[in-house]
Parts: C-alpha cells; structure tokens; sequence
C-alpha cells in the first residue's frame, strides 16, 4: 500500500479547497456525519457501532488530508451545536486527525480492503488513545480503566468498521465516478 504523491500536497490541497464546488462538498460532508451521528447502533450499555466517522474518510478520500482534516474538525463542532453537547476541542482535534490520516491513505488511491482496515486502524488506534486522554481529562476516570475498557470496545468496534468502511467506500468512489465525471 502506498500513499499518493498529491495526498502529501497540501498546498494544493488547500488551494483546492478554496474553490466554491469543493467548499460545497466539505459543507455536504459535515452535514453527512451530523446526520450519521444519529444514527448509532447501540448493542449495550457500553458497546456501540458508531458510523458518523465514515464522513471523515469520505472527505479524505475526496479531497485529501485537507479536506479531512476540515471536516473532522468542523463537523464535530457542528455536531455538538445541534445536538447540545458540551463542546471538548480534544474531540475535535481526534477526528480531524482520523479523517488527514485517512485523507493520506485513500486520497487519489483506487478503494481495496487493506486501505479499508488501514482506516478502521486509524479509528481504532484514535479511539483508544485520544479518546481515552480526552475522557480522562473531562472526567477524571483513571486512565487505565478508560484504556482497559475502550481497548475490549474498540476492538469488538474493529473488525466491524473494517468491513463498514470498505462497503462504504466502494459505494462511494462509484458514486464520485458517476455525479463528479470531472474527479476522476
């Protein structure tokens, strides 16, 4: 697996996302993770399947790093707004990484299941140390409770995302080929 020379263009990429059409496609992709963060499958009290992120990687994959970074990081924002959450940075700054790191896996690269389970991997690995940290700091959970317990959930969580995200992502790219001709 190798990352594509324009997903580590980020001038480009930044001057790409000045554009009107692609301002338009971040904004369409943070409402997709609002309206995906509804949209959680609660297995158990503590065991979830969460799906909101796959707007992160589909902003990656569209625009690059960038783009997924962007997202990310507006998109939770925006996710807590409308849904009344407090607002933590730390959130923020966990799912913009996942969707830059994404960004740099699946930008101008054709969809195959290691791309896919590099994804869920980055998720996972988000998951369980950023996440951890984060509740750590908010709540005051010992941190190696918080890591025991994320570590079983996320890894239940993984080998769910990776086929989550590979049927999510070939379904997009044919969608990108057929409505964006020009992104090819």
């Amino acid at each position: 697996m190798q990352i594509s020379k324009e997903a580590l263009d980020f001038r480009a990429q930044l001057d790409s996302l000045r554009k009107v059409p692609n301002l338009c496609m971040c904004g369409l992709l943070i409402a997709l993770y609002v309206v995906l963060s509804f949209c959680n499958i609660v297995l158990s009290n503590t065991l979830e399947i969460r799906i909101g992120f796959l707007a992160f990687i589909a902003a990656g994959m569209l625009g690059g790093p960038v783009m997924g970074f962007t997202v990310g990081f507006l998109g939770d924002m925006l996710n807590c707004l409308v849904r009344g959450f407090a607002y933590f940075p730390g959130f923020s700054l966990s799912y913009a990484l996942v969707g830059a790191l994404c960004g740099l896996v699946m930008y101008k690269s054709k969809v195959t299941k290691l791309r896919a389970a590099a994804c869920a991997f980055v998720e996972y690995v988000v998951s369980i140390t950023l996440t951890s940290t984060w509740l750590y700091l908010m709540y005051g959970t010992p941190l190696q409770v918080l890591f025991t317990s994320r570590l079983i959930k996320c890894t239940l969580n993984f080998f769910v995302n990776i086929v989550i995200v590979y049927v999510f992502l070939e379904a997009f790219q044919r969608i990108v080929r057929v409505a964006l001709p020009a992104r090819r």
